[in-house]
């Protein structure tokens, strides 16, 4: 049992150029072969405005185009698409019969079966962009574990400090084909190395530090490792400067062999580091709200009540009068 037209008529807003009302059919059907079934365009507020209780306020589909929706904002500061959830989703997107059940709340939710579920697209700027005030701004997860919350096809970028729950690593080509993982080692304070190779002439070497290394690091304070090539008494570090540092053979050794070194040094632009800081990567992920139970009396079996229909449509006529301009509503004003 549905609710009689004359409920609904007494509860909408009467300003309207044509008003559709059915009891058990669509309000409003517009139909062409060649053209638009439906357009609506409006100077002040929207062009058109979908609304609806208990099911989509707008629903869209199509056979053969390339979207069941397309917006696109003509110019100014407009919006090609503007979302506002309340409920599940602002906008809902489905591709054949669908992927996973979405089970958060979202302003927009894409889901496909065996296609992307969103892709963006943009040729002078990101194609996808995401911002939080209080939370991540771009959030990837796989149900898989022999998949990726994130997969990238070109370089990654990022300006603040990269973390990882487990061991960071570098995917190798080994000579059977495969792929091997080798993994960094760790350091409880930023570093910088180098590498080479010098030769002592009758038990002495000045090695001087590659130019560009020096610019990264803190020289006053860097670390020398030695291995000599050949048969000697040892080496040790003489002297170190900024720009270069002296070795000699142990116990006033005169040979003249190679020897390979490691310099260690601390990152210049690196400022208030602390050892083993602590640190949270925990998302403060909100608690979500508690739904109130559904009613037993459901559109789909015998309808919402009267009073809950009158309800909707005192709702709906309040945000239309809110959407007008304020110039728009003066001048009705000072027309009485």
């Amino acid at each position: 049992m549905g609710v009689k037209p004359a409920l609904l008529q007494s509860s909408l807003p009467s300003a309207a150029a044509v008003m559709g009302l059915a009891q058990d059919a669509y309000g409003v059907v517009g139909a062409s072969d060649h053209w638009d079934g439906v357009t609506g365009q409006s100077y002040w507020s929207n062009g058109i405005t979908g609304s609806s209780a208990q099911s989509f306020g707008v629903d869209a589909a199509t056979d053969l185009g390339p979207a069941a929706i397309r917006a696109q904002a003509i110019g100014g500061t407009g919006y090609g698409v503007l979302s506002i959830a309340a409920g599940n989703a602002g906008i809902f997107g489905m591709n054949g019969s669908g992927g996973p059940t979405p089970t958060t709340t979202a302003g927009v939710i894409g889901t496909s079966d065996q296609y992307r579920g969103i892709i963006g697209t943009s040729n002078a700027h990101q194609g996808v962009y995401g911002f939080s005030s209080l939370n991540a701004g771009v959030v990837g997860e796989s149900g898989s574990a022999q998949s990726f919350g994130g997969y990238f096809f070109g370089n990654v970028h990022m300006t603040g400090t990269l973390t990882s729950d487990s061991v960071k690593g570098a995917v190798v080509p080994f000579p059977d084909g495969t792929k091997r993982l080798l993994v960094c080692v760790e350091s409880p304070e930023p570093w910088f190395e180098d590498f080479g190779a010098a030769k002592l002439k009758r038990g002495r070497a000045v090695v001087k530090i590659d130019r560009d290394f020096a610019k990264v690091i803190k020289r006053g304070d860097y670390h020398v490792f030695l291995t000599p090539r050949g048969d000697c008494r040892g080496l040790c570090v003489r002297s170190q400067g900024g720009a270069s540092f002296e070795v000699r053979e142990l116990a006033g050794g005169t040979s003249s062999v190679v020897f390979s070194y490691r310099i260690v040094g601390r990152r210049k632009d690196i400022k208030g580091h602390r050892r083993f800081a602590k640190i949270d990567t925990r998302l403060p992920l909100p608690v979500p709200r508690a739904r109130p139970a559904r009613q037993a009396r459901r559109m789909k079996t015998l309808g919402p009540t009267p009073a809950e229909l009158r309800a909707f449509a005192a709702r709906m006529a309040k945000e239309a009068r809110a959407r007008l301009p304020k110039r728009r509503r003066k001048g009705k004003r000072s027309a009485k």
